[in-house]
């Protein structure tokens, strides 16, 4: 029975289709010897990658990059076998969009145009929501708790900690409500990789004894007391740690530890890309689709990537430095 409740013959149909379209690195080659921002654009064109019959220029590629976004969300609403997964994927829009609430009460001005679409609820709902706790109108004990915790913040700073914290506690509930292990780990080591870069600007900001467990995600494989002995020590001292040597295929692909910090963002995406990679071999259930949609994202992250390089006049070598790697075997 539980063999037959993992089988979503309809969603996992259109993924495995839609996998097939995603972009390989025979793909990326050709987008990256293009010779300039519209040369990049017509190969697209001609690729149909927008799925729109308007085409890309250099005065509306932004908009429709936006637009596959949100036929992205679409689809995977469509399709999605529980909304638990549109909720994940959703999540970060709307931590972004309440942090802009709790600003607004700070500073008193509006951030409407920074606010970010895509997100379970819209900014006039999180507005609503920061008047009073017991109204849960999130309908989300966890993250209303959070969101109330940063209103209440008296430094502005301390808005981006508190929400950064609730995302991934929000996260791990969610994926814990899947109750599938490989998804509850993956976002393990999703909160993992966040602490090793908060490792990294706390390093940079100088070490302040106040950062690091300001920052820090209790929601990752170690607790912030095994980070403690080795925060305030240097990298020298952290390289010790187990947390470091688990996550040790991400240094060894840089090729040394002196690059991690202008290139970290790449290596955790590249390596969260090649933890997703083991769901191709599954032809049905959660995995696949969360694998996917993942994978999709990151796809549109380089697409922007690449167009912003080649508008900038970047070399294709400075591009492809940024660039995460494709989701193919």
């Amino acid at each position: 029975m539980r063999a037959q409740s993992s089988i979503f013959p309809y969603a996992n149909t259109i993924v495995c289709i839609e996998d097939s379209k995603l972009l390989k690195q025979f793909h990326y080659d050709i987008l990256h010897n293009a010779a300039g921002l519209r040369e990049v654009l017509d190969e697209l064109n001609k690729m149909n990658y927008f799925h729109t019959y308007e085409s890309a220029d250099a005065g509306n590629y932004a908009d429709i990059l936006d637009g596959l976004v949100n036929d992205t969300f679409e689809l995977m609403r469509n399709i999605a076998p529980t909304e638990l997964i549109w909720r994940m994927f959703a999540l970060y829009y709307d931590i972004h969009n309440m942090k802009l609430v709790a600003k607004e009460r700070q500073t008193g001005r509006r951030y409407d145009r920074l606010a970010m679409p895509h997100g379970s609820y819209t900014l006039p709902t999180i507005r609503s929501a920061a008047v009073r706790e017991s109204d849960n109108i999130l309908e989300d004990e966890t993250l209303t708790a959070g969101f109330f915790e940063a209103l209440r913040a008296d430094e502005m700073y301390d808005i981006d900690f508190i929400l950064d914290k609730t995302y991934f506690r929000t996260l791990r509930k969610l994926a814990g409500e899947l109750d599938i292990p490989g998804i509850a780990g993956f976002v393990a080591k999703k909160a993992d990789l966040f602490n090793i870069s908060v490792f990294f600007q706390s390093l940079a900001a100088g070490n302040p004894e106040w950062y690091f467990p300001k920052a820090f995600s209790d929601q990752g494989s170690y607790a912030l007391d095994e980070w403690q002995a080795y925060a305030g020590s240097g990298r020298g001292e952290a390289e010790k740690s187990a947390l470091w040597l688990a996550y040790r295929p991400i240094w060894e692909a840089v090729g040394g530890t002196d690059r991690i910090p202008e290139v970290l963002d790449v290596l955790i995406d590249n390596y969260l890309i090649e933890k997703t990679k083991a769901c191709k071999f599954m032809t049905f259930g959660i995995e696949p689709i969360c694998a996917y949609f993942f994978n999709k994202f990151m796809e549109i992250t380089n697409i922007r990537i690449l167009l912003t390089g080649k508008r900038s006049g970047y070399s294709a070598r400075e591009i492809q430095r940024n660039m995460r790697i494709p989701y193919e075997l």
